[in-house]
């Protein structure tokens, strides 16, 4: 099957897609618990091997293959997190230093004035889901209660909300990572 679709066989890349993608997106959901983050995951995953085909050197099965491109993948994906994490968390702490204090303040208004304006520009729904979760700190469970919407519902809106959210902030964010890094 892989050499066919190495070929260029839609048919059989379908068959490996159809015969993985649930595997693949149990365990990622296992690990990041976010619907709408493993489907992207995957989706890369099986679009680098599909473009890659003609060129991919695979010296293990492909099943182990593709877990570890997903393991590599969510790596990524945590790795970029705590950059973002370990940034904002910077700024939180605001260091005594004068000659920063204001600097560091100014920093941490714009991009919670960011934030703010994204928060505020998505869509009702996911605008709603993500304040009960963020701000009133309610379970999904509770959020999908309250709403009366599944729960599976409450956690596309919430992976819709934070992929549109990262993606909004993320110039924004390594700008200032870089700033920060050169002590700009």
């Amino acid at each position: 099957m892989l050499a066919r679709m190495k070929a260029g066989d839609s048919d059989a890349f379908a068959t490996l897609y159809r015969k993985y993608w649930r595997r693949l997106f149990d365990a990622a959901y296992r690990r990041i618990m976010l619907r709408e983050e493993c489907e992207e995951l995957i989706q890369e995953i099986f679009t680098d091997l599909w473009t890659k085909r003609e060129t991919l050197l695979i010296s293990v099965t492909l099943e182990a293959y593709l877990f570890g491109a997903l393991r590599y993948s969510i790596y990524n994906m945590i790795r970029s997190r705590k950059i973002w994490e370990a940034y904002l968390e910077h700024l939180l702490q605001m260091p005594g230093d004068a000659g920063n204090d204001t600097e560091d303040r100014l920093h941490y208004e714009e991009l919670a004035l960011a934030l703010e304006n994204s928060i505020q520009n998505l869509p009702e729904k996911l605008r709603k889901v993500y304040q009960l979760s963020r701000k009133e700190h309610l379970t999904y469970k509770e959020i999908a209660e309250r709403e009366q919407i599944p729960v599976d519902t409450v956690e596309k809106q919430m992976g819709r909300a934070l992929k549109i959210l990262r993606d909004n902030l993320k110039e924004f964010a390594w700008a200032w990572i870089v700033l920060e890094m050169w002590d700009l």
